[in-house]
C-alpha cells in the first residue's frame, strides 16, 4: 500500500501522529470512556456517533461505518490518494520522504497539477506587481482598500491580455499541453492552437486546507471592457472540486475554531476585506449556493455558522439554500441581515468593521428569519393572506430542530396571525401525520444507517480477539481453516491476520490496516476492533469466545456443505444414478456426526471431533 514509499517510513509517520489530536484539527471531541466522541465529519448526525480510540489509534463511526487509522482519515477528509496523504501527514509530523517516482498515474497527475497551479499563483503575482499591465489591476485593488499585506497574504496576482501568455511561459518551463488542459488553466483552440482560460482578469488563488493552490477565480476589472462573467472559476480537475471547497478556509480555520462560529460569505472580496478588517473567521462558497461537502466542512470546524450573503435577490435566493443544507448537517445557523443593496466588502468599508460584527452577532436564528421572509410575502390582514402563509408556514415548522422551538414559533405565528393556537397546532399536527418532517426541495433525507459492511457475529469476534492478542492469533490459527470462511473479504483479513502475527512482536492494528487499500476491508476491521464488548476481556474469557466464534464458523460451513451434497444427491438419485446417491448419502451422514455428534472438542488444524 504504500506506494513508492518506504514501509519504515510509514511507520515512522504513523508513530509520530497522534490520531485525537489529528481529528481534533477538524471537529470537536469529548472524552466518553476510553474514546473520544464527536460528529462524525462524513455524515449528518445530531447525536455522535464517531469514537476516536486513543489506545488503538483508530476511529469508527457507528453510524455510517466510516473506519481507519490517521492515513484514512486523510483521504477521506482530504479527498487524497495513500501516498498524497501519506506526504501530508509526513509534513505535518516533520518527517523526510525520499523522493521516488509515484507508482500511481493519477497521484503523479495531482502533484503535477498542483506544481504547475504554484507556477501560475507566481506567474499573475509577478504580472501585477512587476508589468504595466498589471497597474491597472493593482490600482483596482489598493483603491478597494485591499493593502499590500493582504494582497501578498492571499497571492492575489493579474491575468494579462492576450490570448496564451500563460500556456507559452509554462511551455517554455516544460509543461507539457496535455496537463496545461487538464489542469484548467488552457483549453484548446478550435482551429488550432491553445489559449488562456484566464485573461484580463484579477486572479484569487484558491487554496486547499492543506495550503495548496488547488484552482483559481478570475475577477473581470470593472473597467476592463471584456465580455464574459463577472467571476470565472477552474474547471473541476482532479485536484479541484468547487464543491468541496470554502474559500479562505486555509487561513480562518483556526479562528473559527476558536471561536466556534463562521461566517459564510459569497465572494473572494468580502472574505478578504473582512480578514483584513481582523473579523478571521470569514470563508466563501464558491458560487451562490452551499452545497452538502461545504455544509459538512463547516459543521466540523464550528457550532454555529452566520451566513453574510449580498442582500440581492441572488444573494437572498443563495442564503435560502444553504440554509437548509446547514441545517440538515447540524449546524446552529443564524442569518445576518445587511442592509439595503450591500455586501460584506462594502458594509465594511462604509460602515467599519465594529458595524459589521455587531451585525453578526445580532444575527436572525433560521427560524426567525424564515418567518421575516414569510411576512413581507403575505397580507397577514387578509384571509386569503393568512391562509397562503399558513400553508407556507407548516413544512417550516416540522423543520425545526426540537420541540422548543417549534412551539415557540408557532403561539407567535398564531399571535401574528391573530387566530387561535390550537386550531394551528391541529393543522401542524394533522400535516406531520401525513408527511412527517419536512423536507427542503432538493434535500435527500438525513438517514444514519449503518455503513458498515455486515459480516456474522462470529466472524466479527474471532478478527477482533485475534488482533488484540499475538496468542490468541496463534489459537485461531491452530483451530480454523480458511475454508470455513465463506465471505472472501474476511478470508483475506484473517489470513493476513496470521501473517502479522507470525512477523510481528508488538502486534499493532493500526500498523496491520496499512496493508489495505480497499475501504471495505478497513471498515470490517475497524467495527471489529472497536467493538465495546469485546475490549479488555480475560485471557480465558477471550480464549473461549475464540473457540465458540470457531464452532460456529465451523458449523454454518457444515451446513452450507449439506445443503449442496443433499442437492447434488437428490439430483443423482432422479437420474437413476445410485451408486453416486449412495457416496453422498454416506459423506451427508458423516457431516451430520461432526456437525450433531455431542459436545465439540477443537483438534489442531480446525477439525471438530465428536
Amino acid at each position: 500500500m504504500a506506494q513508492g514509499i518506504p514501509e519504515d517510513i510509514i511507520d515512522e509517520i504513523r508513530q509520530r501522529t497522534d490520531l485525537v489530536g489529528l481529528v481534533g484539527e477538524y471537529l470537536k471531541l469529548e472524552r466518553r470512556g476510553k474514546n473520544m466522541v464527536g460528529l462524525c465529519p462524513f455524515h449528518s448526525e445530531k447525536t455522535p456517533s464517531f469514537s476516536v480510540s486513543p489506545d488503538k489509534q483508530l476511529y469508527h463511526c457507528f453510524g455510517c461505518g466510516a473506519s481507519g487509522n490517521a492515513f484514512s482519515l486523510i483521504m477521506q477528509m482530504e479527498n487524497m490518494e495513500f501516498p498524497e496523504a501519506a506526504r501530508f501527514l509526513a509534513g505535518r509530523a516533520g518527517v523526510t520522504i525520499p523522493e521516488r517516482k509515484s507508482s500511481s498515474a493519477e497521484d503523479n497527475l495531482k502533484e503535477k497539477i498542483y506544481k504547475l497551479n504554484e507556477l501560475a499563483t507566481k506567474f499573475y503575482a509577478h504580472h501585477l506587481h512587476k508589468t504595466e499591465a498589471g497597474k491597472k489591476a493593482l490600482e483596482y485593488l489598493l483603491k478597494r482598500g485591499i493593502n499590500q499585506d493582504t494582497i501578498e497574504m492571499f497571492s492575489i496576482g493579474y491575468a494579462p491580455e492576450g490570448w496564451s501568455g500563460f500556456f507559452d511561459f509554462a511551455k517554455k518551463k516544460g509543461a507539457q499541453p496535455d496537463l496545461i488542459i487538464k489542469s484548467g488553466l488552457a483549453s484548446p483552440g478550435r482551429e488550432k492552437g491553445y489559449y488562456d482560460r484566464f485573461r484580463g482578469r484579477v486572479m484569487f488563488p484558491i487554496f486547499n486546507i492543506g495550503g495548496k493552490v488547488a484552482g483559481f477565480g478570475g475577477r473581470i476589472l470593472e473597467d476592463g471592457g471584456k465580455s464574459g462573467p463577472k467571476y470565472l472559476n477552474s474547471p473541476e480537475t482532479p485536484v479541484f472540486d468547487k464543491g468541496r471547497m470554502l474559500y479562505g478556509l486555509n487561513l480562518a480555520r483556526d479562528e473559527i475554531r476558536r471561536q466556534k462560529k463562521a461566517v459564510v460569505m459569497e465572494g473572494y472580496t468580502d472574505v478578504i476585506t473582512a480578514f483584513q478588517a481582523g473579523i478571521k473567521n470569514s470563508v466563501a462558497s464558491l458560487g451562490t449556493s452551499l452545497t452538502a461537502e461545504q455544509g459538512r466542512l463547516l459543521r466540523y470546524q464550528a457550532d454555529t455558522v452566520v451566513t453574510a450573503y449580498d442582500s440581492d435577490s441572488a444573494g437572498q435566493a443563495a442564503t435560502w439554500r444553504g440554509l437548509a443544507i446547514l441545517q440538515s448537517s447540524g449546524c446552529l445557523v443564524q442569518v445576518a441581515n445587511l442592509p439595503g443593496d450591500t455586501d460584506p466588502d462594502n458594509y465594511i468599508r462604509e460602515k467599519g468593521p465594529g458595524q459589521f460584527i455587531e451585525l453578526v452577532e445580532k444575527a436572525s436564528p433560521l427560524m426567525e428569519y424564515r418567518l421575516q421572509q414569510l411576512k413581507k410575502r403575505f397580507d397577514l390582514e387578509s384571509d386569503k393572506g393568512r391562509i397562503d402563509y399558513t400553508e407556507e408556514l407548516m413544512p417550516f415548522l416540522l423543520a425545526a430542530v426540537n420541540q422548543v422551538e417549534q412551539d415557540y414559533y408557532l403561539k407567535k405565528s398564531a399571535e401574528e396571525m391573530g387566530i387561535d393556537e390550537d386550531a394551528l397546532r391541529r393543522e401542524l399536527k394533522k400535516r406531520r401525520a401525513r408527511g412527517g418532517r419536512y423536507k427542503e426541495a432538493g434535500q435527500k433525507e438525513n438517514l444514519d444507517e449503518k455503513g458498515t459492511t455486515e459480516i456474522r457475529p462470529e466472524e466479527k469476534n474471532l478478527i477482533s480477539l485475534m488482533l488484540q492478542s499475538k496468542e490468541i492469533a496463534e489459537e485461531g490459527r491452530s483451530l480454523l481453516r480458511l475454508d470455513y470462511i465463506d465471505d472472501p473479504k474476511v478470508r483475506k483479513i484473517i489470513e493476513n491476520i496470521w501473517d502479522h502475527a507470525a512477523g510481528e512482536t508488538v502486534f499493532s492494528t493500526e500498523k496491520f490496516l496499512n496493508r489495505f487499500e480497499d475501504h471495505e476491508i478497513v471498515k470490517i476491521i475497524t467495527a471489529a476492533v472497536t467493538e465495546p464488548s469485546l475490549q479488555d476481556l480475560p485471557a480465558e474469557t477471550a480464549k473461549r469466545i475464540t473457540e465458540d466464534s470457531v464452532k460456529k464458523i465451523h458449523k454454518i460451513w457444515v451446513n452450507k456443505k449439506l445443503r449442496d451434497l443433499r442437492k447434488k444427491r437428490e439430483s443423482y438419485e432422479a437420474q437413476g444414478l445410485l451408486d453416486e446417491a449412495n457416496k453422498l448419502f454416506l459423506e451427508e451422514q458423516e457431516l451430520s456426526m461432526k456437525k450433531d455428534g455431542g459436545p465439540y472438542r477443537l483438534g489442531k488444524g480446525g477439525d471438530f471431533n465428536g
